[in-house]
């Protein structure tokens, strides 16, 4: 999930600095679980949804039925950037001033763990409970066992396409990368009969940040390669310098370089120009996660029901990554019984789909696969990608690890770049390699 600048939204009152101070306190702390007691407890959450429309305002609603349901539970809202978010909870965790509830993921998670700022959710929620959802969801928002946050949203990549142009083609949804070059180069044309082509088969998302990496690294693991892993001996090795390695970076760039099936500026194509190549017209296919439907139909309402998804193209395998955002509970907090039943409330059945049906991303339980709004031909491909989603690797630098493979597919991405992809992967190897050695010390 993209999430935006920074707001402050609160629900009752807005939240100021002393409140933040004793944001773990309740007016009463002795009232139990949600509406058990009589006199009031005050919860207060840091939320990243809430600096995202349509996102916080869904959130918001639901936090305000919860209430009137517990009318004894008064909820505040923290709005901060996923962008702030990490910095944010960092400084709180080191003043012991941390909210009862904060926003979580699984690339920060072991930042927090070592703060000793969560609660084990695991024994709050109950076993019974987390059935419910995807066992390999739960796996990803844990830590030896201990359930770090509870995965709400989960936004995997996989390949979004315009269903109506490969049906046109009489094309199907690639399964194979060579599947994909064929329906790419197939889509590119000229539809206006002036010579020059003015759609193109792929949006590639070619700019040098954690957007664009985010998209790469499961292209190259689909070729078998990783970025960084744990060998047999239980170090850190990294990938970048393999064969596979190399040939997921040649293939990718050659799709601008050689078969010019991306459109011109790809150096410069961030997230809001590739979905708006799809939104008007001018590209036939995207990587990215669900959120991206909502923008792209939001600038285009014309493309409700054109739009297809299906997990990204293999070389060796499917991959995905999960995307999960949620919710942790501090372990200083005072209310913890009841902001474990507010976040049941919030993940609930009817509220997952309806947060889901108005922003996107999937809900994380698996019993809700079958629901008709994720079995359509758009939602359908990211909740089969789910299957494939690998699970984000430990190590406390993964975050730089987007840059090095953002560098390499932008050097030989440039016009005038006469970097082979040999040489690119090596770099990009060195600084993965300095990064390992620095979390063995």
């Amino acid at each position: 999930m993209k999430l935006k600048s920074i707001t402050t939204a609160t629900l009752t009152l807005a939240l100021t600095a002393s409140m933040i101070g004793c944001s773990s306190k309740a007016e009463n702390s002795d009232s139990g679980a949600a509406g058990t007691g009589s006199k009031q407890t005050t919860l207060t959450i840091m939320s990243a949804v809430q600096t995202e429309k349509p996102g916080g305002d869904i959130e918001k609603q639901i936090a305000e039925a919860y209430m009137k349901e517990h009318p004894n539970v008064k909820i505040e809202f923290m709005g901060v950037s996923m962008n702030d978010m990490y910095k944010k909870i960092s400084v709180l965790a080191a003043a012991n001033q941390m909210p009862d509830v904060f926003t979580n993921t699984p690339e920060f998670m072991y930042n927090v763990y070592q703060m000793n700022a969560t609660e084990d959710l695991s024994k709050l929620l109950g076993v019974d409970y987390l059935k419910e959802f995807y066992p390999n969801v739960i796996e990803e928002s844990s830590i030896d066992g201990k359930l770090q946050f509870i995965p709400w949203t989960s936004t995997p990549q996989a390949l979004i396409y315009r269903g109506d142009l490969f049906e046109k083609e009489g094309l199907k949804a690639p399964e194979t990368w060579d599947d994909f070059l064929a329906a790419a180069q197939k889509l590119t044309k000229d539809t206006n009969g002036d010579g020059k082509p003015d759609q193109w088969g792929f949006a590639m998302i070619g700019t040098r940040n954690t957007s664009g990496g985010t998209r790469f690294l499961p292209v190259l693991r689909s070729f078998g390669a990783e970025e960084v892993r744990k060998d047999a001996n239980g170090k850190w090795v990294t990938d970048l310098d393999t064969a596979k390695a190399k040939d997921a970076l040649q293939f990718y760039t050659d799709l601008n370089n050689k078969y010019g099936v991306v459109p011109p500026g790809v150096t410069e194509t961030g997230f809001p120009e590739a979905a708006s190549m799809l939104a008007s017209g001018k590209a036939a296919m995207l990587i990215s996660g669900p959120n991206a439907l909502g923008t792209i139909i939001s600038q285009n309402p014309d493309m409700k029901g054109k739009l297809y998804s299906a997990p990204i193209p293999m070389k060796e395998k499917h991959s995905a990554t999960f995307g999960l955002l949620g919710y942790s509970i501090s372990a200083t907090s005072k209310n913890k019984e009841v902001a474990a039943d507010y976040l049941k409330y919030l993940l609930n059945n009817e509220n997952a789909l309806k947060f889901t049906e108005a922003t996107g991303p999937l809900p994380t339980k698996a019993q809700l696969a079958s629901s008709p709004s994720l079995s359509a031909p758009d939602k359908a491909g990211f909740v089969k990608a789910l299957q494939y989603a690998y699970h984000a690797p430990t190590i406390s630098t993964y975050s730089q690890f987007y840059d090095i493979v953002a560098e390499s597919y932008q050097v030989l991405l440039a016009s005038n770049s006469k970097v082979t992809a040999d040489e690119a992967m090596k770099k990009a190897a060195a600084r993965a390699n300095e990064l390992i050695a620095k979390e063995g010390k």
